[in-house]
């Protein structure tokens, strides 16, 4: 559990409270859109270091008809993602994000009529 004291100005006195789980299902959500997968497809791992957080993300390489960018590139945009999701939603510092890609999932390509 965290507790926020906000700087910004209130006319009632009080906390705002983010639990363990709400930070991870933030986490699981900003890699999911990241990488265009399942959220079944994606693992999160939160753990502090020194105040900051430490995020350990796993989850497939997916695979486009269209040109792909490198592993590399895709794992540089995921911890963007999440540096600038969990700082701008939830108000939280990142200080290491390790992603690793396990298993290889097919872009579905949709039929529009």
């Amino acid at each position: 559990m965290s507790v926020m004291q906000t700087g910004g100005p209130t006319t009632v006195a009080g906390a705002t409270v983010v639990e363990a789980r709400a930070l991870h299902r933030l986490a699981v959500g900003i890699v999911r859109d990241a990488t265009r997968v399942g959220a079944g497809d994606v693992s999160v791992q939160l753990a502090d270091r020194r105040g900051d957080l430490r995020v350990s993300v796993e989850v497939p390489v997916v695979l486009a008809r269209q040109g792909t960018d490198p592993v590399s590139a895709r794992a540089d945009a995921v911890r963007d993602a999440v540096v600038q999701g969990m700082r701008d939603l939830a108000a939280r510092r990142v200080g290491a994000v390790d992603v690793r890609f396990r298993g290889v999932r097919r872009e579905m390509q949709r039929r529009v009529t």
